[in-house]
């Protein structure tokens, strides 16, 4: 039997820590792009720099971001799935 209050509190937590993580990661993003603007009126060469540091970064962040990625497409299956409830 589902506690409707328990999955009521959950959904809540949920909703806040998203809310927070958005909050976070749109704050983080403007910030970064008024540094990456800064040092491209700084250097010239800061376009191509930045791409190789993206690429490298990318390769050297490849398997975290699948485990984790696949982590979260396991649990919404589950989830969709009936699994768990």
């Amino acid at each position: 039997m589902i506690n409707e209050n328990a999955l009521r509190d959950a959904l809540l937590a949920l909703v806040e820590h998203e809310k927070s993580t958005y909050l976070m990661a749109s704050s983080l993003v403007a910030e970064l792009a008024a540094l990456r603007e800064t040092v491209r009126g700084l250097d010239p060469t800061f376009a191509e720099v930045l791409e190789q540091k993206r690429l490298a970064v990318a390769q050297e962040n490849a398997p975290l971001e699948r485990s984790v990625i696949r982590t979260y497409d396991e649990i919404l299956h589950r989830l969709k799935s009936g699994e768990v409830c």
